[in-house]
């Protein structure tokens, strides 16, 4: 017989998918539900907030039997959700629907399957007392970069917590993952002069920002053909891609601006600085002075929004001890980013291991399966002493 998650976690992940945390929305409705269930636990619980104060992070604590606050084990995801607009959705996606041995809704598998899971047992494991700490971490806008992540690892470093290993609960198929790549993800200006098409005046903002599009696939092909490969990973080799560009207002008017946004994936053993200080090196002495050869008023504006370090696959006792709770299945590596990098970055070994499968997360009907909760509340269970 299929294994079956408890109703109790079929629940939680329900009220979860309820909260349509979209990035570009806030999570505060849900960040603020899950702290007060886990206050009425006598969990400890803070919360740090964006700027805006608009979004939160999560970061609370059961203490350990003898009330310990520091080392145990922290169950780590995000709260935030691709968009589903233009996606062709068959059930409403803010409202779980179970369907042939399958859950359904936004959310359900990129992450909040694994994060309802883990809330659903938080009853289980205060009754219980675990051994030591147990720590729950819920960020914000993830899908954009591990944004609030890095605020949230801050504060915990700070408090002096110092937890001993993390389990990122990301779509793995119940598989481990014990290493992913890096991640930068970049905005660029392009800031020329702008004439009429008639005119030599003008300084082509669209010419150049093609120019630097140009050099970053050519980065791509050497790194694809020429640099280091790594045959665990899929593709074996550090990537580049442009995802937007925008630029322009008429045909008979040279442009004076362009923008565009882009991002490399980079193999753990590659120099993810060394890759940033080529692209900038190369803007600032080869465009931006050909550039001002017609104006000097003109540029190029390179912001850095997002950096999420790469997992390398570091091994601990505690990381051994839940591989061994997951049956010593095969372990992966990935192309895509989580925040395990970051954690891996202050000194917090860290595992990527969660229900779902990453081919199905930000489509449509996106979908957990029955039997993968049973197995991660199986598995949560196993780990948490």
């Amino acid at each position: 017989m299929t294994a079956m998650p408890s109703q109790h976690t079929l629940d939680w992940i329900t009220r979860l998918i309820a909260h349509e945390s979209i990035s570009s929305r806030s999570n505060l409705s849900l960040v603020m539900e899950v702290a007060a269930h886990f206050r009425q636990l006598g969990m400890e619980v803070d919360l740090t907030a964006n700027e805006a104060g608009t979004k939160a992070n999560l970061f609370a604590t059961l203490p350990g039997r003898n009330g310990a606050l520091h080392d145990g084990l922290v169950l780590s995801g995000h709260t935030d959700v691709v968009p589903v607009a233009g996606q062709a959705w068959t059930s409403d996606p803010f409202v779980a629907s179970i369907r042939d041995g399958k859950l359904y809704g936004r959310g359900a598998c990129d992450m909040k399957g694994f994060l309802g899971t883990a809330i659903a047992l938080s009853e289980e494991f205060a009754r219980k007392r675990p051994e030591y700490p147990l720590h729950y971490a819920l960020s914000f806008d993830e899908e954009l970069g591990c944004i609030g992540a890095p605020l949230m690892i801050r504060d915990i470093v700070a408090r002096g917590y110092r937890p001993r290993v993390c389990l990122v609960g990301e779509p793995t198929d119940m598989t481990p993952v014990t290493a992913h790549k890096a991640s930068r993800v970049f905005e660029c200006r392009v800031h020329g002069r702008a004439c009429h098409s008639a005119s030599a005046d003008g300084v082509n903002a669209i010419t150049y920002a093609a120019k630097i599009i140009t050099f970053l696939d050519g980065m791509a092909k050497a790194f694809q053909h020429e640099n280091l490969q790594d045959p665990d990973f899929d593709p074996p080799y550090t990537t580049f891609s442009v995802g937007t560009i925008e630029g322009g207002l008429s045909t008979n008017t040279v442009p004076d601006l362009c923008d565009f946004t882009f991002q490399f994936r980079s193999l753990p053993q590659e120099d993810s600085d060394g890759i940033e200080k080529t692209i900038r090196n190369y803007i600032d002495h080869e465009i931006v002075p050909a550039m001002r050869r017609n104006h000097p008023d003109v540029g190029v504006t390179l912001f850095r929004r997002a950096n999420v370090p790469a997992l390398s696959g570091r091994f601990c006792e505690a990381i051994d001890d839940m591989m061994d709770a997951l049956g010593n299945r095969q372990c992966n590596c990935v192309s895509y980013g989580t925040e395990a990098g970051l954690f891996q970055q202050v000194g917090i070994d860290a595992l990527v291991c969660g229900p779902g499968s990453i081919v199905q997360a930000h489509k449509a009907d996106e979908f957990v399966s029955l039997q993968q909760l049973a197995e991660c509340e199986e598995f949560l269970r196993n780990i948490v002493v």
